[in-house]
């Protein structure tokens, strides 16, 4: 089969995370969470363009591999929605809420969260 299109990409897609962002640890938790969410929403991003090229490709099976594109890029949508910090706000207030109660005085796993 001969493809429509022969040119190669010119970006190294692993160049997207660079060095540095893996060499600086985050100081928050808000920071870590930030990060993969918008790691998870870059690739999504960019399944949901594979999934539109597939579409519209001359491969037998495009139609098929452009939904399953289609549905990991749902599923990466809605992980990043669950590390929305909005909604893990609340939870976190729970946990130091319970750790309060407990008499653990705050040091525990979420003590570095930036109000």
């Amino acid at each position: 089969m001969k493809r429509r299109n022969s040119l190669k990409p010119t970006a190294d897609p692993r160049a997207l995370y660079t060095a540095t962002d893996a060499a600086t640890p985050p100081q928050t938790l808000d920071e870590a969470i930030e990060r993969v969410r918008s790691l998870l929403l870059e690739v999504r991003a960019m399944l949901h363009c594979l999934s539109e090229v597939l579409q519209y490709s001359d491969d037998d099976d495009g139609v098929l591999h452009a939904e399953v594109a289609d549905a990991a890029a749902r599923w990466i949508n809605d992980s990043a929605a669950d590390l929305d910090m909005v909604k893990l706000r609340p939870l976190i207030a729970a946990i130091r809420k319970r750790e309060d109660e407990s008499g653990s005085g705050g040091c525990g796993l979420y003590q570095r969260l930036s109000a």
